[in-house]
């Protein structure tokens, strides 16, 4: 499209104003010019008629007395008058009778006179009404006037003369109006002239030049040079210097902030010692910076910027994985790109990287264009972490941290807070849910998790201490540097664990599996003053671990003292359920699902444990304990086996069996031969498959979701009843519970949080309620306390109801009197 030509405002403003005033003069020349010409003509017309009609009186006097001379005076008369070309009085004939000219006269008016018509004649006469017309063309008044107006008179003159027929010349008296018009408009059009001229002048020093100085000044809003000390008259032209003045603020703001962050993040990169690499992925180019070569051993100059440069030195075992997890975040499969693997050293062995990377440009179709990433070494930044040569094939890790080493870091570690004044922080990490993930899919990938957790870890926070792996699913990290203040150290140490959960929150890619698990996270803050053994900061750090298990502690707890008081660490735990079972200390106690008649739908079988020393130990507690132990699968079975003596009882008795509903463990759930084991257990004891239901957790679709359902399918098909525990409550994803049907699901206890004073939370536990209900699923309100949440979640459509509202957990006795009864549970309390 071709450029228009562009002009200043300081010749375009003008000429365009000085043309719109031409436009306007002339247009009012033409109008006013026509206005006079119809003017002139109409009063020349208006006298031409006064003056006809004198005539006409004088030539019905004159006919009367046959004073023709007279006429003929009166002819001569109006003939003096230079602008009359044509005055005649015509007979019917159109004989000329009299006439300014005197050669005209006795001639016939159609041979003589050329604006003559005597067609129009006879019309005029026939009608006796006067015919004027102007001929602004020929710049004359045509006129036909009948001499014989009046019919009634005792006199006729027709047969003698008849009509007078005159044309007027108007071309001088039009000729002189207009020249004194444009005289006029000549004067006006030069002092209007003058006077643009002089707004003109004005308006370039109130607005243009204003104007034209801000524009420069906007040119150079970003050089040093900038200056708006500009002269202005207009509010708006004030309004736009302070808006260039906030502009240039902002930007130098901008700028200033910019600089500053490109300097941190170089201090960042160098800081973290991360090798930068950029790849267009259009072009196949790839920017590779000087500390990525060194990474690999390379000088900045022995390294080309191109593709092969990182392909060409994967790891045979690994490079199928990592082009294919590059390939999928490039396909938008994943969030992220992340990958731990090995890359080709200049001195030929390998070494273990921790590349990261994220799509910064996409194109108009929204395709990938770029992608900006870091790599980082993490063969040696967790302290006996390594892989040995024999076992890289594997992908396992070998050795964990010798406690012996943990000691003397934690010695050093008082040491130096003690020099500096400064907190520093013991912080223990345990995975919740890596013993599942075993036991789902295998050692192997583990072990290949462990490690990319690991090196995930120490590529984020190995600048902040020693990140270093304590047991099987347990990291620490010993940082230091948090302050001369308790409060303020306690709040950057929860700071730091929040980011080390997000950090493993994130999900992993594994052979194509992807992962998630999350992290508990206990913590000790200590100054070194009192010096303290290793062995007495790990069992402190054990004890806020198993206080974070509390949901009120987002997964992060800091030591206290009395965290201590009447408390069993949970590795007591694990021996002391080795023998609860033998020395009956374990029972179970049943809760009673009602429909909103109080009706018995099932029980909910529920473990309990009175310890001898300890009293009553929380199930959240001992059950979290089993699950790290293989004390869970133990348990379960036992609680299975108890049930099944009961419903023998009742049958024994002849009493309808309500639907028994037990809770299974993932772990459980996910051992190879749960279906088999369970259903053999059932058929042993001679009851039928269709009396129980086992309560999964959301996490048991978390890992291995296609083996999860095809076990749940399995156990319905001998007939077992299949319901999900804390449905709704976010830790699975919904499209992974695809054709899978629930005999019920209980509703997360988070939505009964303050739903009587909350209509938000009401609002969205019947929006979760109508989602299962959609997908056929009975709903199951559970830890109901009170008539308010009762008649709520009523109101909610919940199809069945449990908690002390209806009626606390029983134990067998109870438990089998209520069934025997038949009793309505809505007044049970």
């Amino acid at each position: 499209m071709p450029r228009l030509p562009t002009l200043s405002l300081s010749i375009l403003v003008p000429v365009s104003i000085f043309i719109l005033y031409l436009g306007l003069v002339c247009g009012e020349y033409v109008y006013e010019h026509a206005e006079i010409n119809e003017q002139l003509a109409s009063r020349q017309s208006e006298q031409i008629q006064k003056d006809l009609f004198r005539m006409r009186h004088v030539v019905e006097s004159s006919m009367l007395t046959q004073d023709y001379e007279r006429l003929e005076q009166e002819v001569a008369l109006v003939s003096t008058d230079q602008n009359m070309m044509v005055y005649v009085i015509l007979d019917a004939e159109s004989k000329i009778r009299f006439a300014n000219h005197i050669i005209w006269r006795e001639s016939n008016a159609t041979n003589v006179l050329e604006g003559y018509s005597a067609s129009l004649h006879r019309s005029v006469i026939t009608s006796n009404k006067l015919y004027l017309k102007v001929n602004f063309d020929r710049l004359s008044i045509q006129v036909y006037y009948p001499l014989n107006s009046n019919s009634n008179s005792n006199y006729s003159y027709s047969n003698s003369v008849e009509l007078i027929y005159l044309e007027y010349d108007i071309a001088n008296t039009l000729a002189e109006a207009v020249d004194s018009l444009l005289k006029r408009f000549m004067e006006v059009w030069g002092i209007g002239a003058l006077l643009l001229s002089l707004f003109c002048v004005m308006l370039h020093y109130l607005l243009i030049r204003p104007i034209t100085q801000l524009s420069l000044a906007a040119k150079n809003i970003d050089s040093p040079d900038f200056n708006t000390d500009i002269i202005c008259s207009s509010t708006e032209l004030i309004n736009l210097r302070d808006y260039l003045n906030q502009v240039n603020g902002r930007l130098c703001r901008s700028k200033k902030r910019l600089n500053d962050a490109e300097q941190r993040w170089l201090f960042a990169v160098e800081g973290a010692r991360n090798g930068i690499w950029d790849w267009c992925i259009a072009t196949g180019d790839v920017f590779v910076s000087d500390r990525w070569k060194d990474i690999l051993g390379y000088k900045p100059y022995e390294l080309d910027n191109d593709y092969s440069v990182w392909e060409s030195r994967l790891h045979r075992d690994d490079k199928a994985q990592v082009l294919n997890t590059l390939q999928n975040y490039i396909n938008n499969q994943h969030e992220y790109y992340e990958s731990v693997h090995r890359l080709r050293h200049k001195d030929g062995r390998y070494i273990w990287i921790l590349d990261r990377g994220k799509i910064v440009e996409w194109d108009e179709s929204g395709q990938p264009l770029r992608i900006i990433g870091t790599i980082t070494d993490v063969s040696g930044d967790v302290k006996n972490q390594h892989i040995t040569n024999e076992k890289q094939n594997n992908n396992g890790l070998t050795d964990l941290i010798n406690r012996e080493v943990l000691a003397d870091e934690l010695y050093d570690l008082q040491v130096f807070s003690r020099k500096t004044g400064q907190f520093s922080a013991l912080l223990m990490i345990n995975l919740d849910n890596l013993k599942l993930i075993n036991d789902a899919l295998g050692r192997q990938l583990g072990d290949r998790l462990l490690m990319q957790i690991a090196a995930r870890l120490s590529g984020t926070f190995s600048s902040a201490g020693l990140v270093a792996r304590l047991g099987a699913d347990e990291f620490v990290i010993l940082a230091k540097n948090f302050g001369h203040d308790i409060d303020q150290a306690n709040k950057r140490a929860l700071a730091l664990a929040s980011e080390v959960r997000q950090l493993i929150g994130r999900s992993f890619t594994i052979s194509d599996q992807h992962l998630s698990i999350s992290a508990r996270i206990g913590l000790v803050i200590f100054d070194g003053i009192e010096s303290l053994e290793p062995q007495i900061l790990l069992a402190r750090v054990d004890s806020a671990l198993e206080q974070a298990k509390d949901s009120r502690s987002n997964g992060c707890a800091i030591y206290q003292a009395e965290l201590d008081k009447d408390q069993i660490q949970p590795f007591k735990l694990q021996n002391e359920l080795k023998l609860a079972i033998d020395n009956r200390q374990m029972s179970l106690m049943y809760q009673p699902v009602v429909d909103q008649a109080g009706q018995l739908n099932s029980v909910e079988v529920l473990m309990r444990w009175y310890h001898p020393q300890h009293g009553y130990i929380s199930p959240r507690k001992f059950i979290a304990a089993a699950e790290l132990s293989d004390c869970i699968f133990e348990l379960e079975l036992w609680a299975l086996d108890q049930v099944c003596d009961l419903i023998k009882q009742l049958q024994q008795q002849n009493e309808i069996v309500p639907l028994m509903s037990l809770n299974v463990s993932s772990r459980h759930f996910h051992q190879e031969h749960y279906a088999n084991v369970i259903i053999n257990r059932i058929n042993k004891a001679q009851i039928s498959p269709k009396l129980f239901q086992f309560e999964l957790a959301e996490d048991v679709f978390v890992v291995n979701a296609k083996v999860a359902t095809s076990k749940i399918a399995e156990l319905q098909r001998y007939g077992v009843n299949i319901a999900m525990d804390n449905f709704g409550g976010g830790s699975c994803a919904v499209h992974l519970l695809q054709g899978v049907g629930f005999s019920q699901v209980k509703l997360a206890a988070v939505y009964l949080e303050d739903i009587e004073f909350n209509p938000e939370i009401f609002n969205i536990a019947t929006a979760v309620v109508e989602f299962a209900t959609n997908l056929n699923f009975p709903v199951v309100a559970k830890q109901v306390e009170n008539k308010q949440q009762l008649n709520l979640l009523t109101h909610a459509k919940c199809t069945w109801f449990q908690g002390y509202i209806i009626s606390r957990p029983l134990n067998q006795d109870d438990i089998i009197q209520l069934i025997k009864t038949q009793l309505s549970l809505s007044v049970v309390r």
